[in-house]
């Protein structure tokens, strides 16, 4: 761990073994859910893409979602709990809705998400969005190094 610390990384302890890696999982935990929202005419595929990038992914550069809650529940050493036991009954029943439409990645399903991604980018430009991001993530980097308590 001391190795990658001093090349500037910021590695984790995983304390047992798991298909895929963690980071990898939390994204494909998102995504699943981004995907049913767009399978299901909730939102469209570029409105989720705003949802994140405005929203939580702000957030989640700096602080990601434990210290998130902490700070949502008004922080300190119980900050945690306080958003949890308020905010938890309602998300119970978000995650039932959740489950009852998972999106199962069949080929019709996938189709017809797919249909939403390319009308998102019938009017974009990849090679400018990659340009965009690069930027972007160069100077967040360069950010979270000038401030430590956010890694």
């Amino acid at each position: 761990m001391s190795f990658y610390k001093a090349m500037g990384k910021s590695p984790v302890l995983v304390n047992q073994e798991c298909p895929g890696f963690v980071a990898n999982r939390l994204q494909a935990a998102l995504a699943r859910e981004a995907y049913s929202l767009v399978h299901r005419g909730i939102v469209s595929a570029e409105a989720c893409d705003i949802c994140v990038t405005t929203g939580i992914g702000l957030r989640w550069a700096f602080t990601g979602p434990f210290m998130t809650n902490v700070l949502g529940g008004g922080g300190g050493k119980e900050g945690f709990h306080r958003l949890i036991t308020h905010l938890g009954p309602g998300i119970q029943g978000w995650i039932k809705d959740m489950d009852a439409h998972a999106f199962g990645f069949g080929e019709n399903e996938i189709e017809e998400l797919d249909k939403s991604v390319s009308h998102m980018l019938e009017t974009t430009d990849i090679a400018s969005v990659e340009s965009q991001r690069d930027r972007g993530l160069v100077e967040l980097i360069k950010s979270k190094k000038a401030t430590p308590a956010s890694s």
